[in-house]
């Protein structure tokens, strides 16, 4: 069973929850737009249902409160955003504004974020980015409970890529936001929470063998399954060499998976202009095109729309929140002296 949250009440309840467990507001602000912005397009692994982890990693001391970011220009088109130990949401949001504040210079900006923790949904910063009119691209690196194509062991996590891009003529942004694990972690857990049965073929056991129960499951497989995983670990590498390499923070192997919440994690987002070589208008007309070739496939999406016709459906009528994840909420507010009032 679940019930149907209002997002604007559901947006508020995060923000006391996360000031209450030691947040500054511009901290907790930044992290609930990016858990809106999940739970609002449907992905709920990386939504509201964080609210309780998060709020206990400001409590135990994983991330700073109050983080006092520093932005570094590196050259005319690179930034470096330290985001000094805090919540890596707020972290991102700055890197992307400067990288678009560059773009509008340069044509194309990039920042590169140091001593970072977990952020979320890398959609939620290249939306932000394609919502300003820029072509918006994030890549992380993240924890090791990934294995490689027809290994045991985890080498990679599900190291997220995103992709936005503007559609300045009334249409949806093209989005893409992808794990490159077959599924992301949070997903097994929210599968636990709601006693759900993982697909075929994503997680595996301590053994390495597929399983579909959630808490048998140790460890993910890649994008592509048992018979094409080596693409998800091509992938899982480009993030790892602009997430982690290029930042000079910890590799995937030196972090700690399961555990989701690290310090020292390496991010890094760009932006590009299109107007660099065509008007915005142009460009957008030519991506509602490419957008409309799927509506002569019914059933046939590009990357974001299901994300986004779940986001106009829960903006009407509410977000879904099954039972476990409302006791935990339910639980998290009390421990915080937050109503629980949604």
């Amino acid at each position: 069973m679940s019930i149907l949250a209002r997002p604007d009440l559901l947006a508020d309840f995060a923000t006391n929850v996360l000031i209450a467990s030691g947040a500054d507001r511009p901290s907790a602000e930044a992290a609930t737009w990016a858990m809106m912005h999940a739970s609002l397009h449907g992905v709920d692994s990386h939504g509201i249902r964080l609210l309780p982890w998060y709020a206990d990693c400001l409590r135990t001391g994983v991330a700073k409160g109050s983080p006092a970011l520093r932005v570094e220009q590196k050259r005319r088109a690179a930034t470096l955003v330290d985001a000094d130990d805090g919540l890596g949401h707020i972290a991102m949001y700055r890197a992307m504004d400067e990288a678009c504040a560059i773009a509008r210079d340069c044509g194309i900006g990039m920042a590169s974020i140091i001593n970072s923790t977990h952020f979320g949904a890398a959609g939620a910063y290249t939306l932000a980015a394609a919502q300003a009119g820029f072509i918006g691209f994030v890549a992380s690196n993240s924890g090791a409970f990934v294995v490689p194509h027809g290994g045991s062991r985890p080498i990679h996590g599900t190291s997220p890529l995103s992709l936005a891009a503007p559609n300045s003529n009334g249409g949806d942004p093209f989005l893409l936001d992808m794990a490159t694990s077959a599924i992301p972690w949070n997903k097994v857990l929210r599968f636990r929470t709601e006693g759900l049965e993982l697909p075929q073929g994503v997680a595996v056991d301590k053994a390495g063998a597929f399983v579909t129960d959630p808490h048998q499951a140790v460890a993910l497989a890649p994008a592509g399954g048992p018979d094409f995983g080596y693409k998800g670990a091509a992938l899982a590498g480009m993030a790892e060499v602009l997430g982690a390499i290029l930042t000079g923070m910890r590799l995937s192997s030196e972090l700690d998976g399961l555990a989701l919440a690290d310090t020292k994690v390496g991010h890094f987002v760009m932006a590009i202009d299109p107007t660099l070589f065509m008007p915005l208008e142009a460009f957008s007309a030519r991506l509602q095109t490419y957008l409309d070739g799927f509506k002569a496939q019914p059933g046939t999406y590009a990357a974001g729309g299901p994300e986004w016709e779940r986001r106009r459906r829960r903006e009407r009528d509410g977000i879904p929140l099954p039972d476990g994840l409302s006791a935990e909420l339910a639980t998290v507010a009390a421990s915080s002296g937050v109503a629980f009032h949604i």
